[in-house]
């Protein structure tokens, strides 16, 4: 009989429901999911529970300048597909979830709006990059249960809870499964190699170079983009969460998504990264975010090889046990995969003791950030900066880390580090 290792016994015990004298009602999605897919805007939809009886109501006001802003109630409500999230639409809570003094505090449920996946992925032979064509159109939409953010939308005040137990095989080097998406290309782009002969490439690859026509909304870039005050993977336990918390797609034609603003998310697990902006990212902000128990890195900038992923600052961001859910087999608090420009500051990094044996040598937990080159896809145009400051590292109890380096990059590399913090080469 083989014993569960450490990392599995952590994550079967990670995120049990508080404890509540109340439970909140739980909602179908037929309830709410047309309400924010369609365009009407009914001041008031009166819901009906799954149990019966009388329900909470979702309030509809036309924002000023046209757009849509719902109000949920609190409750539970059932989501069971990727939810198209048009243009102008503003998708609001009950009550922030997140309490400023301890991040890792479960909110009240009885206070709360949360949406609950319906289903998860269990399989890790399942499909789901269209590697080698091995989707079709809209099949991705159906495994990764979300929100599809569009330009002008604003999430808040909500929990989402995933209920994914595995992080497939073909999401190895990750191409999406976030509860909060923006559009793009289903599969990652090219990432079995160095970059430099795929800038300029417009279309959507998988991550051998091999073209396809798999997009979510339309594959655009978009703009003004706000998650804001939002909890994920705190509801349920047993190891169950997202692949990932925040993804913004590289683009199908290769357009910027700008302007993307992450604010006061908390996410307690995740099969992949906590956040990834990958691609063609623009002036866009993470910050007073609070991420544990990952299982690759943190807080990630894959720019890959597009064309100027730059103006990209995570500020005051808190990260803790990179890669605990894939048994500290890879992931770091940072992590840069080609960029332009993009800063890092005021980052507090929790990690585990150094990894010896990590199959990934330092990829695992060996610094606090890392400026990866020479592989998936990573590009570091000519002018590039990539810079770190006020950041602190330190072992899960709390206390400094010493044997290791803050930031490390690889030899040879194009990436031009700019940090006044501890530095190492491999």
């Amino acid at each position: 009989m083989r014993h569960p290792s450490f990392a599995e016994l952590f994550i079967a015990a990670a995120s049990w429901p508080a404890v509540s004298c109340s439970s909140p009602p739980k909602y179908d999605a037929a309830t709410w999911k047309s309400l924010i897919t369609g365009t009407s805007c009914p001041s008031a939809t009166w819901l009906t529970p799954k149990s019966g009886g009388s329900g909470g109501m979702v309030s509809c006001e036309i924002r000023e300048g046209g757009g849509r802003h719902f109000k949920f109630p609190v409750g539970e409500f059932d989501i069971d597909e990727q939810v198209f999230v048009p243009a102008g639409t503003v998708i609001e809570g009950n009550a922030n979830p997140n309490d400023p003094s301890d991040k890792a505090k479960q909110p009240d449920p009885s206070t709360q709006t949360f949406f609950v996946a319906t289903r998860g992925v269990h399989d890790p032979h399942a499909k789901y990059c269209g590697t080698n064509n091995n989707m079709k159109p809209g099949e991705a939409q159906q495994l990764r249960i979300g929100f599809l953010l569009n330009s002008d939308t604003v999430v808040k005040n909500i929990n989402f809870q995933g209920k994914d137990t595995t992080r497939p095989y073909d999401n190895g080097s990750l191409c999406g499964g976030a509860a909060f998406e923006t559009p793009g290309c289903v599969s990652p782009g090219f990432a079995n190699g160095v970059g430099n002969g795929w800038v300029g490439k417009q279309g959507c690859y998988d991550i051998t170079g091999k073209g396809n026509g798999l997009v979510t909304g339309d594959g655009r870039g978009v703009e003004n983009v706000v998650i804001e005050s939002v909890r994920l993977n705190d509801l349920l336990g047993e190891g169950q969460g997202t692949q990932i918390a925040v993804w913004v797609a590289q683009t199908q034609d290769g357009s910027a998504t700008r302007s993307v603003r992450v604010t006061n998310l908390v996410s307690m697990l995740t099969r992949g990264d906590g956040i990834n902006f990958h691609g063609n990212v623009q002036n866009s902000v993470v910050e007073n975010c609070h991420i544990e128990n990952t299982g690759d890195d943190i807080y990630a900038v894959w720019g890959g090889y597009a064309t100027s992923p730059a103006g990209i600052v995570f500020r005051n961001n808190v990260g803790k046990n990179a890669g605990v859910t894939r048994n500290y087999g890879y992931g770091v608090c940072i992590a840069v995969y080609g960029a332009m420009d993009v800063t890092f500051t005021g980052t507090k990094c929790y990690d585990p003791p150094m990894n010896n044996a990590c199959e990934n040598g330092p990829f695992c937990n060996s610094c606090l950030a890392y400026v990866h080159d020479g592989w998936f896809g990573a590009v570091y145009p000519d002018g590039n900066s990539i810079k770190f400051s006020g950041n602190e590292y330190f072992s899960m109890s709390g206390s400094p880390i010493t044997d290791r380096p803050l930031v490390r990059s690889d030899k040879n590399s194009a990436a031009r580090v700019v940090t006044s913090e501890k530095y190492l080469l491999p």
